[in-house]
Order: structure tokens, then C-alpha cells, then sequence
């Protein structure tokens, strides 16, 4: 992702972008370690059901969304950039937030 500034600044929305990076590092840093997001990490992360992973030009999931902060329920959603998941354990991290994921018979990679 890349901001264009004008100027001295101050640049707010950098700032925000810091934080959302470093939440999404620490994550992935406790996941590297084997710490997989507990149940009440989980609480209000939303679900996804009927999801697919798709690869174009990045990795992110479409599905029927249920609890997102600024979605409608029973939309369908296409996340934010995907960095790890773990459909056995029922999580997905992208760059926003985290989803739980439905249960599913198997992982469909669309291309």
C-alpha cells in the first residue's frame, strides 16, 4: 500500500496504518510462535460462511459475512488482504481484523 503526502504534514492516516500494521505483526507473531487466537480473541471477530479463497493479485476471502463492524449481515463480503489461516482451527487473519470460518467439507483455491 502506498500514501502520497504533500507537504510537512501531519499525516493521519499514517498513523492509522501504523496501528493496523502493528496489530496485524503482533498477531502473526504469536501465530509464528504456535499461539493460535483463543476463543475469546475470537468473540467478536465476524464469521464467514460458504467462503472461498481467491488469488488475484492477492490472496483474500469472499463469503457470507455475519457480525462485520460496517457490513450488513448475510452480505457477501470480500476481505481485506489474507495474511494466515487455519480453516482445522476455524480462523482466518487478514489485514484488518481477524474472521472465524464456518465449518466447510473442503478449500476451494480460485485463481
Amino acid at each position: 500500500m502506498s500514501i502520497l503526502h504533500r507537504g510537512a504534514g501531519p499525516f493521519p492516516e499514517l498513523a492509522r496504518l501504523a496501528s493496523k500494521l502493528g496489530k496485524l505483526a503482533e498477531d502473526l507473531e504469536r501465530i509464528a510462535r504456535g499461539e493460535h487466537p483463543s476463543a475469546s480473541d475470537l468473540q467478536d471477530a465476524p464469521i464467514l460462511f460458504e467462503w472461498k479463497v481467491y488469488i488475484a493479485p492477492v490472496p483474500y476471502l469472499v463469503g457470507i459475512v455475519l457480525g462485520h463492524p460496517h457490513l450488513r449481515d448475510g452480505c457477501i463480503c470480500h476481505t481485506s488482504e489474507l495474511y494466515t489461516f487455519d480453516p482445522t482451527s476455524g480462523y482466518a487473519r487478514t489485514l484488518s481484523r481477524f474472521y472465524r470460518l464456518s465449518a466447510r467439507p473442503k478449500i476451494e483455491t480460485v485463481q
